[in-house]
């Protein structure tokens, strides 16, 4: 790929995760689905806390897409969610496949009875991008937090 090819690349991975964002907090699950390859890869193991060695998470990550739908439509639902991602490092591999890191902070305010009101956490995605039909998707997602704080 020249220079431009990989600008080009790196502006659409990154209105892909633009529309990450945009759709879990506006609820646009349809949207959202399209986001993802058929066989992606959702590992938000322990999202609501620091991390641990993922050798210490019982539960495996989520796999395929509509397992990722279902799963975050169940939990963001009863909540306000507002998310951001920011200062990305993109890498293009080759014409097909990037990776990224993206900073994040989110706030997710929860309804009276929950186990908290509001929860702030800040921390960073592991991605990879496959580019299929000629449209990028998220192929693999993992997010691990650096700090957590609840009221």
């Amino acid at each position: 790929m020249d220079d431009v090819e990989q600008l080009v690349a790196v502006e659409a991975i990154k209105r892909v995760k633009a529309a990450y964002f945009r759709c879990m907090d506006r609820r646009e699950w349809t949207e959202f689905a399209t986001l993802f390859t058929d066989d992606a890869v959702f590992d938000v193991r322990g999202a609501l806390e620091i991390p641990k060695p993922d050798e210490d998470y019982e539960e495996p990550p989520i796999t395929r897409v509509d397992a990722i739908v279902d799963y975050v439509r169940t939990g963001l639902t009863p909540l306000i969610s507002v998310h951001y991602g920011h200062m990305a490092e993109i890498d293009i591999v080759d014409a097909n496949t990037a990776r990224a890191t993206w900073p994040m902070h989110d706030m997710l305010i929860a309804p009276p009875g929950a186990p908290f009101h509001i929860f702030r956490g800040w921390g960073h995605y592991w991605e990879t991008y496959r580019k299929t039909n000629g449209r990028w998707q998220i192929a693999t997602l993992r997010l691990r937090r650096l700090y957590v704080e609840t009221e």
